[in-house]
């Protein structure tokens, strides 16, 4: 029973996760599989970085602080019926950025899967 105020483990782990929202985010605008937040943000769920659904509002998050950083730019498209929208596009300092995520990301993969094996085998030990 969790008391009240208490997050489950569930909970927290999806919330630490929420960072890899910006690997996910540089990712898809090299890919050109979306350039306006609410296609990235459907396309950063599809993704399954996290356990959870992406919060609309971190996805816009993470795009304003990638612009200040000059990770991304933005212009307005207004072609089209509807209502104008931002879309986003990857510098090469957002490339960059990239780079480092994946190499971050490997290496975590790679301790992550020892560490699965290791535990693993602990507990097929009782």
């Amino acid at each position: 029973m969790r008391r009240r105020g208490q997050a489950s483990f569930d909970d927290l782990v999806a919330s630490r996760l929420s960072r890899l929202i910006e690997p996910a985010v540089l990712y898809l605008l090299g890919t050109g599989a979306a350039a306006h937040g609410y296609d990235l943000l459907s396309e950063v769920n599809e993704l399954a970085l996290g356990e959870a659904q992406v919060d609309p509002g971190a996805v816009y998050r993470v795009l304003r602080q990638l612009e200040t950083e000059g990770a991304v730019v933005s212009s307005w498209d207004t072609a089209g019926g509807g209502p104008a929208r931002r879309n986003y596009e990857l510098t090469d300092v957002g490339r960059a950025r990239l780079a480092s995520w994946v190499t971050v990301i490997a290496r975590r993969a790679d301790a992550m899967q020892r560490f699965a094996e290791q535990a693993q085998k602990l507990l097929e030990e009782k």
